[in-house]
């Protein structure tokens, strides 16, 4: 035969064995197996060795290496061992090399007189030059002889192996065969022996596609497998990749060539972003060609690893990752940014490998890692966007652009933990003074400065800002006016001077609501609450509000306005109902949005007396963001965690909360006003009567400073009463008792009861005092028909098709149908509508 034949195991077996006949029967043979580490070359050597010896045949073998490939004939040595003669009888009888290899030819010769002879080395790649010299003599000298000449190695043989090859391809006694993967067939056999019969095909094509057909890794695999009890009738997965299948990795790892150890390091650090072109690019930043970078592709598929541009098993990309040095890793990562790049690829993708690979101050890095930041914080990932934008700052080399990057930085920290942002207050303060801020970024430095309670340098910022109005963009002054509204409301002292006109006509929020900007919405539902109250306009705006922000992801600020609108007109169960739609599936929102709509819903249910929902998610409020993340905000989770402590008995619990350090300046925002009545109820709860009266008259002054009329905080008269009875004035507790049950409806049923309970121990179940009830909205005719056909059990769409009108139209219907019966849902329409006239005529 000559040329080369591409084989797999069985037909490899099959053609040594015939060649070995041939060889028995005086027609000498030599063969050249060559393949990459692990494909199987040694173990069908062994077959033909095995049959051969069973067979009567006489064995010379040896194995070349690397540390003997210095020495003189030191393969020829171990082959003449085999036949008791050693270098030193041989040298005495040889002048020349040439002498030498003839005398091994002539020891060979004789033998195969007497009995067929297999010559077997492995490895020739690694074989010192003499030695080569005198296996040519004798393979060039077969044809006559009773001889098999077998010799395995790399596919990548070195140069001076190429007279070796040659032979090989003109000599018609030689065969030079290319061991390929394992066969279907192949690796059925090997896993009947483990697994016993039974094996199906799916089996077979799973183990073969992650072994990659080398037996090397399928025998690791099966190592690593656990399975026991033979096959089953379904298909039997291979394990992930153990510890053997780490070894063997690691052993094809240090047998690779400098090129494949580039290649099977860039396959590796490039993963699931490998593409052919990709691939390309970056060998070639590394100084391959794209010949060598298709060669060295083609050695790691042939040894199993690789399908040609990903790793079969997770297992073994691992081990290459792990083996890369840190200076070639960063320069790997670099490379491969650059490749992604050039390809057009994905921002996130080329950001990804910037943030390993350290660069340098080049603007494409700085800008590539802002622009992914950008991305991942519009798609609500701000993990990701601070990890970008802490590797672009590192690479950015002036001061402009480090304090437009640091900026970046704690917008997206903002979004994870707002706490993070105070250690950049600082200098961005200095950065702000100096010009290096751009303007909305300066307005987002007075957001951090309020939320940490730097009221003072917020209000200057707001100032310089609001001076240079006419410059700002369309958007910057919509934010700005924002700004303002949420200053006046959360700092009803120090944010005064925004309270009387807080935004600019149209101060309707039926105008703006809802647009095409949900922070512009949430400002003028809040500035409208701000400067008229709670009116129906801005309750029904809040409603829209709230429909547009829940299926998808939330922006936090307009529906907090919302939300907060709904609890100052007193519908606390309406916005406690939105907030369990919020809470539901939270999975997309960023970690403050998450924790701040866990804080208002823990907040809304204590309220309702509902404590264990309260307790649930005020825990999950606080486990979200440690304390320090929630500056003068903390008021809220801590008061809504102490009510529902309270609520349930828990006084311990509830008196560990008092222990967080809390800002001093949170007294003078609306957390701190939660904070105290919170308190007060701890407290009265525990006997603490006098300091109970005291947090609850500290309420009663900051609400009459404040000028704040919300049901809810009205509540301090209630628990005074409570802790005024119980100090012997009776009257004055009738005298609040009278005045709160005078009240509107504060939008707790709950607390309404413990109120009129209070006041019928104090006065007698017959002396009541005046109490106002709301009387209920009448509905409009349409509005009754569809409540009616919800109580009824009708899905929206299928009223909408029975009534004629959309979807959306029904469910404004039940909006309104819901606030004006005072129900939460559709379980609540029954006894609503029976229980009075509740049409319009």
């Amino acid at each position: 035969m000559s040329g080369m034949e591409l084989a797999e195991r069985c037909r490899a077996q099959q053609l040594l064995d015939r060649l070995f006949r041939n060889a028995r029967d005086g027609r000498g043979q030599a063969a050249l197996v060559l393949g990459p580490p692990g494909v199987g070359k040694t173990g069908v050597v062994d077959y033909v060795k095995g049959r051969a010896e069973r067979a009567g045949a006489t064995v010379l073998s040896a194995t070349a290496s690397a540390a003997e490939r210095s020495s003189p004939l030191g393969v020829v040595a171990q082959l003449l061992s085999s036949l008791g003669c050693s270098m030193d009888e041989i040298a005495a009888m040889c002048d020349s090399s040439a002498q030498v290899a003839a005398a091994v030819h002539d020891a060979v010769s004789l033998l195969a007189e007497r009995t067929p002879v297999i010559v077997t080395v492995d490895d020739i790649h690694e074989m010192d030059h003499e030695s080569l010299r005198c296996l040519l003599y004798v393979i060039h000298r077969v044809a006559p002889l009773r001889v098999l000449v077998l010799l395995t190695g790399s596919s990548a043989l070195p140069q001076q192996s190429l007279l070796l090859t040659a032979e090989y391809m003109r000599n018609p006694n030689c065969s030079l065969v290319r061991l390929a993967a394992l066969c279907a067939s192949c690796v059925e056999e090997v896993l009947v022996e483990h697994m016993g019969s039974g094996v199906c095909d799916r089996t077979v094509a799973l183990w073969r596609r992650a072994s990659g057909g080398s037996p090397l890794l399928l025998h690791a695999l099966l190592k690593d497998w656990s399975g026991s009890g033979g096959a089953g009738r379904g298909p039997v997965p291979p394990p992930p990749g153990g510890d053997a299948v780490r070894f063997a990795v690691q052993y094809l790892h240090g047998l690779m060539t400098e090129d494949g150890l580039r290649t099977a390091r860039a396959l590796a650090v490039l993963g699931e972003s490998a593409t052919a072109e990709r691939v390309e690019r970056l060998l070639h930043h590394l100084g391959m060609s794209a010949g060598e970078a298709a060669r060295s592709r083609n050695a790691l598929d042939a040894a199993g690893l690789t399908d040609g541009l990903r790793y079969h098993l997770e297992a073994a990309r691992d081990v290459v990752l792990d083996r890369i040095p840190g200076d070639e890793r960063a320069l790997l990562h670099r490379s491969a940014a650059l490749a992604l790049r050039e390809s057009n690829a994905e921002l996130g993708e080329v950001a990804g490998h910037l943030i390993h690979a350290r660069p340098g101050p080049e603007p494409w890095a700085v800008i590539a890692l802002r622009e992914a930041a950008a991305q991942a914080l519009h798609e609500h990932d701000a993990e990701r966007a601070i990890a970008f934008l802490r590797s672009a700052y590192d690479a950015s080399a002036d001061g402009s652009t480090r304090a437009v990057v640091r900026a970046e930085l704690a917008q997206a920290e903002w979004e994870m933990d707002p706490g993070a942002v105070r250690w950049h207050l600082t200098d961005l303060l200095d950065e702000h003074r100096a010009g290096r801020l751009s303007r909305e970024h300066s307005l987002l430095l007075g957001m951090y400065l309020l939320w940490s309670g730097r009221t003072q340098e917020a209000g200057a910022i707001l100032t310089e800002l609001e001076s240079v109005q006419e410059e700002l963009s369309q958007d910057t002054r919509a934010r700005l006016k924002a700004l303002r509204v949420w200053f006046a409301y959360f700092f009803p002292t120090y944010g005064a001077r925004y309270r009387d006109d807080p935004l600019e006509p149209p101060h309707d929020p039926g105008q703006g609501i809802v647009s095409v900007d949900p922070q512009w919405d949430g400002a003028l539902v809040l500035a409208s609450l701000l400067a008229e109250g709670p009116t129906e306009d801005a309750c029904e705006a809040a409603e829209q509000l709230l429909q547009a922000q829940v299926p998808h992801r939330p922006q936090l600020a307009p529906t907090m306005a919302a939300l907060i609108s709904l609890i100052r007109a007193a519908r606390l169960a309406r916005a406690a109902d939105w907030c369990d739609r919020l809470v539901v599936d939270r999975s997309e929102y960023t970690t403050t949005c998450q924790a701040l709509l866990l804080a208002a819903s823990a907040i809304l249910e204590s309220w309702l007396g509902n404590f264990t929902t309260a307790l649930t998610r005020a825990e999950q409020a606080l486990a979200l963001l440690p304390p320090s993340a929630w500056g003068v905000a903390i008021g809220l989770p801590l008061s809504a965690k102490v009510l529902a402590c309270t609520g349930l008995g828990d006084l311990d619990a509830a008196a560990e909360c008092f222990r967080t350090p809390v800002p001093q300046l949170m007294f003078q925002s609306l957390p701190g006003l939660h904070y105290l009545q919170a308190r007060g109820r701890l407290h009265l709860a525990a006997g603490r009567h006098q300091a109970a009266l005291g947090d609850f008259y500290a309420c009663r002054d900051l609400m009459d400073a404040w000028n704040l009329r919300v049901s809810v905080f009205t509540a301090w008269r209630v628990h005074a009463a409570e802790a005024l009875a119980e100090l012997g004035d009776r009257d004055e507790a009738v005298r609040l008792l009278t005045e709160e049950l005078a009240q509107p409806d504060t939008g707790s049923p709950w607390l309404r009861k413990q109120a009129q309970a209070l006041y019928d121990r104090l006065c007698g179940v017959c002396a009541r005092p005046p109490v106002v009830t709301e009387e209920l909205p009448a509905l409009s005719r349409a509005e009754h028909r569809v409540a009616q056909l919800a109580q009824e059990g009708l899905t929206n769409r299928e009223i909408a098709e029975q009534l004629g009108v959309t979807p959306s139209t029904v469910e404004q219907h039940l909006t309104r149908v819901y606030r004006k019966l005072g129900v939460r849902g559709r379980t609540g329409l029954s006894p609503a509508l029976n229980s009075a006239a509740v049409l319009r005529a």
